[in-house]
């Protein structure tokens, strides 16, 4: 009994001081879920004595799976290596370890995804999609010159805060790298239609691990359409290792030549010769002077973005595993969801 009342982590050391051992609704009330994902649920809450509103992350985890799920706390903590104060990111504000669940409260970040907000837009240019562009890039030019990379760049962890301004989720894949050109191997696989080639061949990641995204991210929105979705998730882990691609021929008709050559210079699968950050940003397709020409192209891409945001929240919904979100802490009798005792019968 005194083995599974165990809190599974030192929080006499330094790095782990401020987790809260203790049920979080001693301060918080919980809400509506405005997101899910495969191992998490994410909660709007209340601050009890304040009124404030939050954002509260509820990780599931087991004795395998925790030293995954607290390296999201522990890219938002107060560190020189941390993502504390980095452009793009919401501030922690406060986080609870109990048995079965890590729960992280952070900034209340709302609005609408990524592709749902640009697929609502009654008029869409290629200027509104470089715009956006240039802000994540932006902030990746900023991450990136501190050693971070954040490795799961997908549509649903980026969402609007207030008008066109937006903010980059879920840290759980984001890693310091200490030489950002020699890179890192790491040991997650965010969704493969997003992730660079180097990630799927268990190869260093570097910052231009991030850019790959972001090329992938404007391919969609310029289109509609995905460069590397197939039915078949082997075609498609194929075609990213491969880098093999191609500008669908209908969907681009109108799309300006520059704005082809930034995705071409970035969906390469050499490293070395793809675009990072700061090249991106320089890319004419993003300057000033080529601004009338974007504004010139009109993408009539609503219904084709809308049906890839349908089809990409689809999928995370399959990925996602039933927590019960009921909290006990180390001092409690643990919590048997029905969930567990399905698990159980089942062996």
């Amino acid at each position: 009994m005194g083995r599974k009342t165990k809190i599974p982590i030192d929080t006499k050391s330094d790095k782990y001081k401020d987790l809260k051992i203790e049920n979080p609704n001693l301060n918080y009330e919980f809400g509506e879920e405005i997101g899910s994902g495969k191992f998490s649920v994410v909660k709007k809450c209340t601050n009890k004595k304040t009124g404030q509103h939050y954002a509260a992350k509820i990780i599931r985890y087991d004795s395998d799976t925790l030293k995954f799920a607290i390296r999201e706390y522990e890219m938002m903590k107060l560190d020189k290596h941390s993502l504390v104060d980095r452009a793009g990111t919401v501030k922690l504000h406060d986080a609870y370890l109990v048995r079965k669940y890590l729960i992280i409260i952070m900034d209340l970040v709302d609005g609408k995804t990524l592709l749902d907000k640009v697929a609502s837009m009654h008029s869409i240019t290629e200027d509104d999609v470089a715009n956006l562009i240039r802000q994540l890039l932006e902030f990746l030019k900023d991450w990136h010159e501190n050693n971070l990379i954040h490795l799961d760049l997908r549509p649903t962890n980026i969402r609007f805060l207030t008008g066109r301004d937006l903010k980059i989720l879920d840290y759980n894949s984001c890693r310091h790298i200490p030489n950002k050109k020699a890179g890192a191997v790491v040991d997650v696989i965010g969704d493969t239609e997003f992730c660079a080639p180097e990630m799927l061949n268990f190869e260093n990641c570097m910052p231009t691990s991030d850019t790959w995204t972001i090329a992938v991210l404007t391919y969609i929105l310029l289109s509609g359409i995905s460069p590397f979705y197939n039915e078949d998730e082997d075609k498609v882990v194929l075609a990213v290792q491969k880098a093999k691609w191609n500008f669908d021929d209908g969907a681009f008709a109108e799309v300006t030549s520059e704005a082809k050559d930034f995705i071409k210079r970035i969906l390469v699968r050499a490293q070395q010769n793809r675009l990072d950050a700061t090249a991106a940003l320089a890319h004419k397709w993003l300057s000033k002077d080529y601004e009338a020409a974007r504004k010139r192209s009109v993408l009539r891409i609503q219904d084709a973005l809308r049906e890839t945001d349908d089809r990409l929240l689809e999928e995370e919904q399959e990925e996602y595993i039933f927590a019960s979100c009921v909290f006990r802490t180390f001092d409690e009798e643990e919590y048997d969801s029905p969930d567990d005792s399905e698990e159980e019968e089942e062996e």
